[in-house]
């Protein structure tokens, strides 16, 4: 077996071990990518579609097809690697079965290191796609890998892109109390914090709840008309009435129950969380919103 000690200390810009992405061709998995390049790491990409490589492109020193749900594929994906960085599905019934696939494999293979993106507060019954992040985190403490499990709240690059950042001026229809209060991560700084985990000793075995910023819904659509010089009304519509992107309307019944049952949990609560493990992690105040909104809108 390698040697922890040397493998997970902290790393130089000639760090040249190979991290493993899957999910690499999400909208998280750019930033990873980059931000793993930056650090120096060598990075092999998976997707499991000729779309996903294009999207992956040069980001990655390898693309590589694996199903999550083809073990071969996954142990192909996993040869020679030091390290896995694991980005799950959205709203998949095989979840906890991915993750353990890709845990088990990682065993046989003699890699240490894992890095789970789960999500904030997955014991969340109102939210079932959170209980399924829930046990694939079990499914991963029950190994003998170094893991890290990063539990990130919703992300803001979503929400720009969903709650305006295309819109043109007037109405911006979202499926749930638009002045309930959500706390949301940026992604560059997600990525920074995985990358962290992976090159400095000190995070294993650590569950870490990631958050960037606060706000209501309503106050960060009117943000980001503002940036953009264009006046967003938030308004609030019934979740049945929003016009579905063909990757949504394209999942399984199950996650379009999800769906619905996350918009109806947003609906009559929120989804709140703290930046104080985030502040820790970067070492500086994480960023508002609206920088974040302002590096999207230039």
């Amino acid at each position: 077996m390698k040697d922890e000690e040397a493998m997970f200390s902290e790393h130089s810009p000639k760090d040249k071990r190979l991290v493993v992405v899957f999910g690499a061709s999400g909208i998280s998995g750019g930033y990873v990518l980059r931000a793993l390049r930056t650090a120096g790491f060598r990075t092999r990409a998976t997707t499991h579609t000729d779309s996903g490589a294009k999207v992956i492109g040069s980001s990655a020193d390898q693309v590589v097809h694996a199903d999550l749900s083809n073990v071969e594929t996954v142990r192909a994906a996993l040869k020679g690697a030091d390290a896995v960085y694991l980005i799950p599905p959205a709203m998949v019934s095989a979840e906890a079965l991915y993750a353990m696939t890709v845990a088990r494999v990682a065993e046989n293979e003699q890699i240490r290191k894992l890095v789970y993106v789960s999500v904030l507060q997955p014991h969340t019954p109102g939210l079932r796609h959170h209980m399924r992040k829930a046990e694939a985190e079990a499914a991963i403490r029950s190994t003998s890998l170094n893991w890290t499990i990063l539990q990130p709240a919703m992300y803001a690059q979503v929400v720009y892109r969903s709650y305006g950042g295309n819109s043109p001026a007037g109405r911006v229809p979202i499926p749930f109390n638009p002045d309930r209060l959500f706390s949301l991560i940026d992604l560059r700084e997600l990525a920074e914090v995985g990358v962290k985990s992976i090159a400095e000793s000190g995070h294993e075995y650590a569950s870490y709840e990631l958050s960037s910023t606060q706000g209501s819904m309503a106050d960060m659509v009117r943000t980001i008309g503002r940036l953009r010089d264009v006046s967003l009304d938030p308004v609030q519509i019934s979740t049945f009435e929003v016009k579905l992107t063909p990757r949504l309307a394209a999942r399984s019944p199950e996650g379009l129950a999800d769906w619905h049952a996350m918009n109806e949990h947003y609906d009559q609560h929120g989804f709140l969380g703290n930046n104080n493990v985030m502040r820790m992690l970067l070492g500086r105040a994480p960023a508002t919103f609206e920088t974040i909104a302002r590096s999207l809108v230039s």
